[in-house]
């Protein structure tokens, strides 16, 4: 199956995005999915029969350049995680998928930071007990994000208690077991927040006390790295922007489920994405925007 990523047209200054149909056993995950999330996938997948928003992927072999991958290339999976898990759970043998270029400059990756609302055990005293951590003191938020950035701790930790870096140091691929391993602690603790402001005055009166977690930066070399050597960081901790993001695209799970080839699926895609240009179906807004039906 042919993974090209060439725009067919021009819309306005923007091109159209490339939709692909891809075989679920051919998509890597660069995170592990959130479990209680999956299962509420699960069931919306079930009960509505459509693929609402197609997951954002990109060519292994060939994330950098133009060139089309060859049939049998994998595709790590950027944005979607829970989506592809879930499809997966209920035997969907293909999806639909929107196809990038990982080195255009406008794709961007960042991390989320994790509030947890709490209470007693701290993650602090979580962390205490644990002789695999060590909590190293840090002057403020600055400088222990500076330390992350040199690879000198898995995460910061700013609570009442102050600025700690939690370690030793991590490899994005070698040493990601240790992150997984920090976040389990909380992840049963209480509600965790994906936040990207470091106030902790301002999250205290948004979600009540907790604690600030802060991890390392990660590049895409490091994604790409971790998916192709099968490892993966914790759930919501990457953060993917990509401008011209395909929404409600609602795909019919029985285009993606019936036993006909892919390349057929392909061209149904390819007709219903037509259709709807042609019927002026597809609108796109620059502008950012919050969704209030997630």
């Amino acid at each position: 199956m042919d993974l090209s990523v060439q725009p067919r047209i021009l819309v306005g200054a923007h091109r159209t995005p490339v939709l692909r149909v891809v075989e679920t056993s051919r998509l890597l995950l660069h995170e592990h999915p959130d479990g209680e999330r999956v299962r509420r996938l699960v069931g919306a997948l079930r009960r509505d029969g459509v693929l609402r928003n197609p997951p954002i992927v990109t060519p292994v072999s060939a994330p950098w350049t133009h060139e089309p991958p060859a049939d049998n290339e994998q595709a790590v999976v950027l944005d979607g995680a829970n989506r592809v898990t879930a499809l997966r759970e209920i035997g969907m043998p293909a999806i639909a998928v929107q196809l990038v270029h990982y080195a255009a400059p406008e794709i961007t990756v960042s991390t989320w930071r994790h509030y947890v609302a709490e209470e007693e055990p701290s993650v602090r005293s979580r962390l205490m007990s644990r002789a695999s951590m060590r909590l190293a003191s840090a002057s403020g938020a600055a400088e222990a994000e500076a330390r992350l950035g040199r690879r000198d701790g898995v995460a910061a930790l700013v609570d009442r208690g102050g600025v700690s870096v939690v370690g030793p140091g991590i490899d994005a691929v070698a040493e990601v077991e240790r992150l997984d391993e920090l976040v389990r602690l909380y992840s049963g603790a209480g509600r965790v927040h994906r936040v990207l402001g470091g106030d902790t005055d301002a999250l205290r009166a948004d979600y009540g006390e907790g604690t600030l977690l802060i991890f390392p930066p990660f590049g895409k070399g490091d994604i790409l790295r971790l998916a192709a050597g099968g490892a993966r960081l914790p759930a919501g901790i990457t953060r993917h922007l990509v401008p011209g993001r395909v929404l409600r695209l609602n795909v019919p799970l029985e285009w993606l489920q019936g036993p006909e080839p892919a390349a057929l699926k392909q061209r149904r895609l390819d007709g219903a994405v037509q259709e709807r240009w042609r019927a002026h179906g597809v609108r796109y807004y620059p502008e950012a925007t919050y969704l209030f039906d997630e």
